[in-house]
């Protein structure tokens, strides 16, 4: 398994915990995180600290389940499931996902999403 494969993993590993702590520690000061569909574009890690703290209260935690992974260099391509678990409530969304590690921190990061399914399931 590639190092950029690996980083990622543990990235979405810390959300089921969920770790905000292990999970800041695997961007990049400089990271560049994207959720495309909804035009969310955040640069730095503290900018991503803020936002994600803010999701992740509204949730008991985050189960990721990878499909499909393509990696070269540092570069990762990964199609999943995410299971946004809050209380007895499964919000089910599959994401694809391109990113970029460089030096065992994830640099870019870009998730693609359905946008009717993210409101169908009330996640936004």
């Amino acid at each position: 398994m590639l190092e950029a494969e690996r980083v990622l993993r543990a990235f979405y590993q810390a959300w089921g915990v969920p770790d905000l702590e292990a999970i800041l520690a695997l961007v990049a000061d400089d990271v560049v995180y994207e959720n495309v569909p909804v035009a969310t574009r955040l640069v730095g890690r503290e900018a991503f600290r803020e936002w994600f703290s803010g999701g992740l209260a509204a949730l008991d935690r985050i189960d990721v389940a990878p499909r499909t992974v393509l990696a070269e260099g540092e570069m990762v391509m990964m199609e999943r499931v995410d299971d946004h678990i809050a209380g007895d409530r499964h919000m089910i969304l599959p994401v694809v996902n391109v990113s970029r590690v460089v030096d065992g921190r994830i640099v870019e990061y870009r998730d693609y999403f359905d946008l009717d399914t993210v409101r169908a399931i009330g996640l936004a």
